[in-house]
């Protein structure tokens, strides 16, 4: 498990340490506040392939077309034109970026990534490679490159490149480039469910990811908290559409029906389980866990949570703007042994840029939220 967690450089987050992390986390704070920057930051320092992640985290909020890396890294108006991969970075004035370096307290090989100028070198078997530029006077103009060298701790593990990109794009599956061959030794599973919920696609794979072992059973188990009379869930074909299938749930009288036709409500607690579920021995991402959940429904889901997370050995991470999910998830922290449980407020000071973690005691929410008391 993550024990604690110190994030510099990463979008809104200069320089930010929280000492203790449990196996239940929830942050709370006003909009803007970093709580969905906090969860692509632990997602990036737990994953596996480094040029996958960084790309996969740095276009999950872009909108539109992918906008063109050129060699700045921005354009005259030095921001509003960058390409998504830049805005991982803590910008501290116009040109002036600092690394990203995401680990725990003490930890010898943190996740770094720096934003770096590098030229391309080619060798007498015609070999091109990007070497870094150490001195103004040697780099060749029309052969300079902005790449992004990524660490874990003294040792390079991948680059990336405008190159990287563009096969990204084109969702090329093999080897994004010849660098990411180092691997994080220390991953784990890594389930993000964002706060709009999978895609229908990406759902109907995990369903199938969950065909072999309890996976299944648990979620049709968590979506009897809304529906009793569930039985079972299909993903069916959709004539003339190849790769377009919906999910069916059978429901005892009623034959089949379509997930989506139920309400929001059952298509989270779905996404809630699928995800847990592919989260065995990991980390489980949850953003604005409460979207689409009435409030007794959150209560039952928390009590679920935090006997799968031990059952499945599981580390959750989630993010709410509820007051009803508070007290939820610390009624469910309080059936936990020790500091499980964890809440924490962001908050910004003032106008400036610094973000800071307050935690707030689980004894104290129950008095708080019944007293009506701000704590969101």
């Amino acid at each position: 498990m993550i024990r604690s967690l110190h994030i510099s450089g990463f979008k809104l987050f200069r320089d930010i340490t929280v000492p203790k992390i449990g196996r239940m986390n929830l942050f709370v704070g006003e909009n803007n506040t970093g709580k969905s920057c906090l969860l692509e930051a632990v997602g990036l320092y737990a994953g596996q392939n480094p040029v996958t992640d960084i790309l996969e985290t740095a276009f999950r909020r872009s909108t539109g077309r992918v906008r063109p890396w050129i060699k700045e890294g921005m354009n005259e108006e030095s921001s509003s034109l960058r390409h998504p991969v830049f805005d991982l970075f803590h910008w501290v004035g116009p040109r002036v970026v600092e690394p990203v370096i995401i680990g725990q307290i003490g930890d010898p090989s943190p996740l770094r990534v720096e934003v770096q100028l590098q030229q391309r070198i080619v060798d007498d078997q015609g070999v091109a490679r990007l070497v870094p530029v150490t001195s103004p006077s040697d780099p060749v103009a029309d052969r300079l490159e902005i790449a992004l060298p990524v660490h874990r701790g003294d040792k390079q593990v991948a680059l990336v490149t405008r190159n990287s990109v563009r096969r990204y794009t084109v969702r090329q599956r093999d080897p994004i480039v010849d660098t990411e061959k180092l691997f994080n030794e220390n991953a784990i599973a890594v389930a993000h469910l964002p706060a709009g919920g999978f895609s229908e696609q990406d759902a109907a794979s995990m369903w199938d990811t969950l065909v072999q072992g309890p996976g299944q059973a648990l979620v049709l188990d968590w979506l009897r908290m809304l529906e009793p009379k569930v039985e079972d869930l299909a993903y069916i074909g959709q004539e003339g559409f190849q790769r377009s299938r919906t999910a069916l749930l059978k429901v005892e009288g009623e034959g089949r029906i379509s997930l989506r036709s139920m309400g929001d409500g059952l298509t989270r607690l779905f996404h809630v389980g699928l995800a847990m579920a592919s989260a065995s021995k990991g980390i489980l991402l949850i953003d604005e866990f409460e979207n689409g959940l009435h409030w007794k429904v959150q209560e039952k889901l928390w009590n679920a949570l935090s006997k799968a997370a031990q059952k499945f050995d599981v580390q959750i991470f989630a993010t709410t703007h509820s007051r009803d999910c508070i007290g939820s998830f610390a009624a469910a922290g309080k059936e936990l042994d020790g500091d499980d449980a964890m809440i924490y407020r962001l908050e910004r000071l003032g106008e400036s840029d610094n973000v800071y973690f307050l935690k707030l005691p689980l004894i104290n929410i129950d008095a708080a939220v019944r007293e009506d008391v701000e704590v969101r």
